[in-house]
């Protein structure tokens, strides 16, 4: 009677993951479903205060992990790469090497506030889910190397096949993707600052992305160290990252990024039916080898409400 009673009053309750602070929430109550408990007021909250939210133990399914995301932003975006699972969401395909620390589309001209995860089935051993807090990162990095990334921008270059170009076009400017002509090339081009797309040939575009490492959170309002330079490319050409005037970063300056977000990363072991949010613009995510292949992971990324991206 007494357990009964306290799920009523306190149906969940709140416990940070040690060390790293992103804010963890666990049902008291099995049936509880994140769904209907959480509000978009309360989970943005919680991410302009810890970056991240992970929720356990609650009821809910694939579907309303699906109408969650829905809820809660105000528009849904999809990797071009990935096929969709629901509405909202794909299944997480990357291969079993593990994945290094990246901002979700950090080298593509549009970035999704919010990155979304939900675990159908859980490893058994291994394959976690990495988070690395940027305004952790910037904090600790070394005056100079600080200084130069507030400073100096970096660049991505790479080559993208003209048919991924098309879908994630298609996507983020909500046109048929039939309609997507060389013409949306420069309008982009245009429209965002430092991205130019280049035609190779028919099936090739190249792309450059001009951008700070630096990015200003949209929940927390402050600036965090939030980029792709570590990053995987399971599904593209790997990017050439230099500075923005193509010049090499050197290796002591890689070597230190590497180190900083090494000791910053916190390692999410999934149970099933765990729910992860990430503010897209301040936290970092990865994986670590994938040693159990019946893990299965689905993913959505989205705008927030009231941002800029409607």
């Amino acid at each position: 009677m007494l357990a009964q009673a306290q799920s009523l009053v306190f149906p969940f309750y709140r416990q940070p993951t040690p060390c790293y602070g992103f804010e963890c929430i666990y049902a008291v109550d099995p049936n509880l479903r994140v769904l209907t408990s959480i509000g978009t007021e309360e989970l943005y909250a919680d991410l302009a205060h810890s970056g991240a939210v992970i929720y356990r133990d609650f009821a809910d399914t694939l579907q309303d992990f699906n109408d969650f995301v829905s809820a809660h932003s105000s528009r849904v975006t999809f990797d071009p790469a990935r096929k969709t699972a629901t509405a909202n969401t794909a299944e997480i395909d990357a291969g079993t090497y593990e994945m290094g620390l990246h901002r979700e589309n950090g080298s593509l001209p549009f970035n999704p506030d919010l990155q979304w995860f939900f675990c159908l089935e859980a490893a058994c051993v291994g394959s976690e889910t990495t988070l690395c807090d940027g305004q952790k990162v910037l904090f600790d990095l070394s005056a100079r190397t600080r200084k130069l990334f507030e400073t100096r921008p970096i660049k991505y270059a790479r080559r993208i096949p003209w048919s991924n170009i098309k879908r994630f076009l298609s996507v983020e400017l909500q046109l048929p993707i039939d309609e997507i002509t060389d013409d949306h090339l420069e309008r982009v081009n245009g429209e965002v600052p430092g991205q130019r797309y280049r035609r190779i040939d028919q099936n090739l575009i190249e792309s450059q992305l001009t951008i700070s490492a630096m990015a200003t959170s949209c929940f927390s309002g402050r600036q965090a160290f939030c980029n792709s330079m570590l990053g995987p490319s399971f599904n593209y050409e790997p990017p050439r990252i230099t500075w923005g005037n193509g010049d090499e970063i050197s290796l002591d300056i890689w070597d230190e990024v590497k180190d900083v977000t090494a000791r910053n990363t916190y390692s999410h072991f999934w149970k099933k039916g765990d729910i992860v949010v990430i503010d897209n613009t301040r936290v970092m995510h990865g994986r670590r080898r994938l040693d159990d292949t019946s893990r299965r992971i689905f993913g959505a990324q989205s705008y927030r409400v009231g941002g800029a991206a409607q």
